[in-house]
């Protein structure tokens, strides 16, 4: 199988992941999983020393969705934990919607930093114990992560099936995503299309003295705001809730 082709166009969904653990073998078939269904992909395929957490940062603010692969070395990697911080600070501002995966940990490793996952963090905390601030918006951005719905490898299994559960939501948010601003933009088209009518009727009142003529008109223009109101009025109404 082909190694997937670098992304080109912004990254739709940015994956956050330790690749020293899974570069090799998980991700690369989410990945796989992901583009085959034309999802554009931000991976960093770079080594800890060669990364840049500037370019990482950008591509983290242009994405529209993140999955953040917790592990068991996860904490064990600074960089994870900057992404993460990143991560948090864009989806609280509600710029970015982050998608769990609990991948050989449970939640409550994550959320309380038990087991391996919480070792390394504590081995991470002796190592910045200088720098308690940057310790606060780690732990701050693991424990919001963690409590946001999310897959777990305990229900999915570490193989295909954690795949394509992956694949699946992912999918379905975009779908969910596209459909708003789908709505949005007919909601624009609806009120520009209204104002413009009244306008018209404005103007056709201010220079038409033949109120017969002026009823047509009224009626020739109102048609088709009336028509695109009703439609917009549809599509909000029979939305699938997603919620």
């Amino acid at each position: 199988m082909e190694e997937p082709r670098p992304y080109q166009l912004p990254p739709q969904v940015f994956i956050s992941f330790n690749g020293d653990e899974l570069r090799d073998n998980f991700i690369k078939y989410v990945v796989w999983g992901l583009t085959d269904e034309r999802v554009n992909v931000f991976i960093d395929r770079e080594e800890a020393s060669r990364r840049d957490i500037r370019n990482l940062s950008t591509q983290i603010k242009d994405s529209n969705f993140a999955v953040v692969i917790f592990s068991k070395r996860y904490t064990e990697s600074e960089m994870c934990l900057n992404e993460l911080q990143k991560i948090h600070e864009h989806a609280q501002q509600g710029n970015l919607l982050v998608i769990p995966v609990f991948y050989d940990v449970s939640t409550n490793d994550v959320k309380n930093l038990d087991g391996e996952f919480g070792n390394h963090f504590k081995e991470m905390r002796d190592r910045y114990r200088n720098d308690p601030l940057k310790i606060l918006n780690w732990e701050e951005s693991l424990s919001s992560i963690a409590e946001r719905t999310g897959l777990i490898s305990e229900e999915h299994g570490m193989g295909l099936g954690l795949v394509k559960a992956i694949v699946s939501v992912v999918m379905s948010k975009l779908a969910d995503s596209s459909e708003r601003r789908n709505i949005t933009k007919g909601q624009v088209i609806v009120l520009a299309s209204a104002m413009l009518f009244l306008f018209s009727l404005f103007l056709a009142r201010l220079f038409c003295t033949d109120m017969k003529v002026y009823k047509a008109v009224k009626c020739l223009l109102g048609f088709p705001v009336l028509v695109g109101v009703l439609h917009q009025l549809y599509c909000l109404y029979t939305q699938p809730n997603r919620g």
